[in-house]
């Protein structure tokens, strides 16, 4: 029997007045395909905010890098 694959899971998070100094990637992955579904699930609830540190899926999407978008360009060697 196959297993199912994760499914996210955002938790209520109330930070506190004077945590402006976190950064929203200290508790949230918001290079995380299912982030959308998350902040939906938030609004719904009428949650003030949320975090994905519980959920199984919060390291699996990370922000991409710059090897991910270089790629190999023939030199020019002079046009005419």
């Amino acid at each position: 029997m196959a297993c199912s694959p994760p499914k996210p899971n955002p938790t209520e998070l109330r930070l506190p007045m004077w945590a402006d100094h976190h950064r929203v990637e200290d508790y949230r992955n918001v290079h995380c395909r299912s982030y959308a579904m998350c902040i939906d699930a938030a609004v719904r609830e009428d949650w003030e905010g949320f975090t994905c540190q519980k959920c199984p899926l919060f390291h699996q999407d990370q922000a991409p890098h710059a090897d991910q978008y270089a790629f190999d360009q023939p030199a020019d060697n002079g046009r005419p």
